[in-house]
């Protein structure tokens, strides 16, 4: 069958008070102020590091879809009910911090607390965070949580937000994002020269992967690659980066974020999106890029669980739960399609939860680009295998 167009890889990226029992918010005033660490040492030299996905976690980050950078209706109707729906899936098991607009929050409760969905989360575990906050892809724009060595407490790496290279002109009213829910958070922050998404690395245990399509492009930071490899590894602890040429095609808004590509499931495996040998020649490129993807993770010893990419439709941007037993998978819908992915992942994890995210998809992400993991504190800061 013919790919269609990759819309996962066009991504759109733009776009009183009330307390009760079963409705926790809190309401915090964003500043365009920055609590930043004035010290030289880097989170590396303060024996920081950045905890597997799979890890412990004290909660997830989320940000409520502003109007800005979406058509009203459907889109960003449909965009809203889906993050929220992830946002009640993950809070059966852990605590969601959602972060909207002031103007939004009405809504945003409504749709978080609406008396006619069907999940079954607990409620108290959703706090809703008011302030400037429009852009609602978290694994861009939320701050890179790292825990130190002891494991009690955490910092935010500040890495600079452009707009995915200054493509959306509301770029600007984001860029203090991070460090806007840093201050909330109360996490002292490490600010850094070097623009980065979130979503351009895939870590575990000390080991990043990522895409020079991305990181090395002219319209982020124009840094060469050691520079960027070495403020990667000084500002989140790393020990490694594997280096991929780039992410699946056509993608000319994200310039190849690896998370639509490949991720992390334990410290030697990862999922990788392929596709079949009889469907190469209907997209060749793509083809191309997942082999040549392949060979690179295997010659650092990782083994590879391919996951076949049959449609327009990112199902490796799933968000895996804390302890690692647990995954949330964006789907389509069609079963056709699904079905084969569910089956793959249902073979390494205990639990598969799959979410319907067309809209999302539609939009240009999937449940890992609207999540943030906040590792928990008072553990061990050994690296937790799942």
């Amino acid at each position: 069958m013919k790919l269609s167009k990759m819309i996962f890889l066009s991504k759109r990226k733009h776009r009183n008070k009330t307390t009760n029992n079963a409705n926790k918010n809190t309401a915090a005033k964003s500043s365009s102020s920055t609590t930043t660490t004035t010290m030289t040492a880097s989170p590396k030299d303060l024996g920081y590091t950045f905890p597997d996905e799979w890890e412990a976690r004290a909660g997830t980050m989320m940000i409520f879809p502003s109007q800005y950078h979406y058509r009203k209706g459907n889109e960003l109707a449909g965009i809203r009910k889906e993050i929220c729906d992830i946002a009640n899936s993950i809070a059966i098991h852990e605590k969601i911090h959602m972060f909207c607009t002031k103007k939004d929050r009405t809504i945003c409760q409504q749709l978080l607390f609406r008396n006619n969905n069907n999940n079954t989360s607990n409620h108290n575990n959703i706090t809703i965070h008011t302030g400037g906050f429009h852009i609602d892809w978290a694994r861009d724009n939320a701050p890179l949580l790292l825990r130190s060595k002891c494991g009690n407490k955490l910092i935010a790496a500040d890495f600079r937000c452009n707009g995915w290279g200054k493509k959306y002109w509301g770029w600007r009213w984001d860029k203090n994002t991070r460090s806007n829910i840093a201050n909330i958070m109360g996490w002292s922050s490490f600010p850094s020269r070097l623009v980065l998404e979130g979503g351009s690395v895939e870590i575990a245990n000390g080991v990043a992967i990522t895409t020079e399509q991305c990181v090395l492009h002219k319209n982020r930071t124009n840094w060469s690659k050691d520079k960027v490899e070495n403020e990667l590894k000084r500002m989140l602890g790393l020990d490694k980066v594997i280096w991929l040429p780039s992410g699946l095609v056509p993608d000319p808004h994200t310039d190849g974020h690896v998370d639509g590509l490949v991720k992390w499931i334990r410290h030697d495996t990862v999922m990788l999106h392929t596709i079949n040998d009889e469907d190469a020649s209907w997209d060749p490129d793509n083809y191309a890029i997942c082999q040549h993807a392949k060979r690179i993770l295997l010659s650092h010893n990782l083994t590879v669980v391919e996951l076949p990419l049959a449609d327009d439709m990112s199902r490796v941007n799933f968000y895996i739960g804390g302890g690692g037993q647990l995954v949330y998978v964006p789907i389509g819908g069609d079963p056709e399609h699904d079905e084969p992915v569910l089956e793959i992942l249902r073979q390494h994890f205990t639990t598969v939860v799959p979410i319907l995210a067309t809209h999302l998809n539609k939009a240009g992400g999937g449940i890992h680009c609207v999540t943030q993991q906040i590792p928990a504190v008072g553990v061990d800061s050994t690296k937790q295998q799942h």
